[in-house]
């Protein structure tokens, strides 16, 4: 009984680690793309929809974070309240 009770506890805690794993190295590779984005210049990056500082701010979130889709909330935000504001 003890052993079954054990290799459940194991089987548990390894489904609960792979998924980590994965979604952290999935943020890593976003992280990697959204500081690419740091080469381009203003322009490119404007018409992507984007500012330098919100690139620099998702560069810098922890791997827990996808900073891609960070950075895509942040721009369209940023997006709506300058709508809001010609309203």
């Amino acid at each position: 009984m003890t052993n079954h009770t054990l290799s459940q506890t194991r089987a548990i805690a390894r489904t609960d680690i792979k998924p980590t794993i994965a979604r952290r190295f999935r943020n890593w590779i976003a992280r990697r793309k959204v500081r690419q984005l740091q080469d381009y210049d203003d322009n490119i990056l404007d018409d992507i929809g984007v500012t330098r500082d919100e690139v620099a701010w998702a560069s810098q979130l922890p791997l827990s974070v996808n900073a891609a889709h960070e950075l895509d909330k942040a721009a369209y935000r940023r997006r709506k309240e300058h709508q809001l504001m010609w309203l």
